[in-house]
């Protein structure tokens, strides 16, 4: 899985077989994506090109063999990713802490936007092999998490199938 910031809150997630676009900007380079995923209310499609779905509620939803499931947190959107037995969270950290933790549930890894201060509790109650942070307050969060030192990439990769044993934290910027 390929995880890439494209501006302040916008990603671009790729697996084998589907692309999606979360939270795109207008500022952002234009890419193809089988889907978009939007966490909140504003929706800004125009620099997504050839997608089939725009997923912004509550459901369960399939794309390119891609199960998408989202989840209220008030006003905000989570997204559970599930493909080939790997769980993906998709989050800010901001809708987290309006939801509790056994709605949740366990993920493999979490995708989250670090947009206000996120509580380490909540994060390692889903026990994640990978947490990838990108927004404001990424690298504090890698800090509360243990992760002293951090540099922030572009872009981050790894395999589904060989997820480390221990709790690998990136961050994005």
């Amino acid at each position: 899985m390929d995880v890439q910031i494209l501006g302040e809150g916008c990603l671009k997630i790729k697996n084998k077989k589907t692309t999606l676009a979360v939270d795109p900007e207008a500022s952002m380079q234009k890419f193809d994506a089988d889907a978009i995923l939007l966490t909140g209310k504003e929706e800004n499609a125009n620099r997504i090109t050839n997608y089939r779905a725009v997923i912004n509620g509550v459901g369960e939803y399939e794309v390119s063999g891609l199960k998408i499931v989202g989840i209220a947190s008030e006003d905000d959107l989570l997204f559970a990713l599930i493909s080939e037995n790997v769980r993906t969270l998709v989050a800010k950290a901001s809708s987290l802490k309006k939801i509790s933790t056994e709605k949740i549930g366990d993920y493999q890894i979490a995708i989250i936007n670090a947009d206000t201060d996120t509580s380490e509790s909540t994060i390692t109650a889903m026990e994640p092999n990978v947490v990838v942070l990108y927004g404001l307050k990424a690298k504090e969060t890698a800090k509360a998490l243990g992760k002293e030192s951090v540099s922030a990439q572009s872009k981050v990769s790894f395999a589904e199938d060989k997820l480390p044993e221990e709790t690998e934290v990136m961050v994005l910027g």
